[in-house]
């Protein structure tokens, strides 16, 4: 990860601790940002695109390969935001046989429908 995108997300993360769980809240029921299965973002990725996007709005968000699969395109020059994302490490501790899943979060970009155009398929 380079050293901009490390700066960009520790400046996130304390915008995010500024704010109480209720004002948290409050953004994300005004908002009702989702991805494009219709599923809302969790409070805290809505809080974190607020921060991001300032005063453009934003409704459905996914990242460049999902819109890809919802046949759109991200328009070029477009500029991203970042979430944050569960992931599970699943790992074995050399003393124990048990696996032990350790949930940490990677932060991926993702754009607003605003943001990419319909791909126009050609048929020959």
């Amino acid at each position: 990860m380079n050293q901009d995108k490390k700066e960009k997300i520790r400046l996130l993360m304390k915008q995010l601790a500024a704010i109480d769980e209720e004002q948290r809240e409050v953004i994300a029921e005004n908002l009702g940002i989702t991805n494009p299965e219709g599923h809302i973002l969790s409070v805290r990725n809505q809080c974190l695109l607020v921060f991001q996007a300032g005063d453009n709005p934003l409704s459905v968000v996914a990242g460049f390969k999902q819109w890809q699969k919802h046949n759109r395109i991200v328009s070029k020059g477009s500029k991203g935001y970042l979430i944050a994302v569960p992931s599970k490490n699943n790992s074995k501790k050399e003393e124990e046989t048990e696996e032990e899943n350790e949930t940490f979060f990677l932060y991926k970009t993702v754009f607003d429908i605003s943001q990419t155009e319909e791909l126009i398929l050609e048929v020959a």
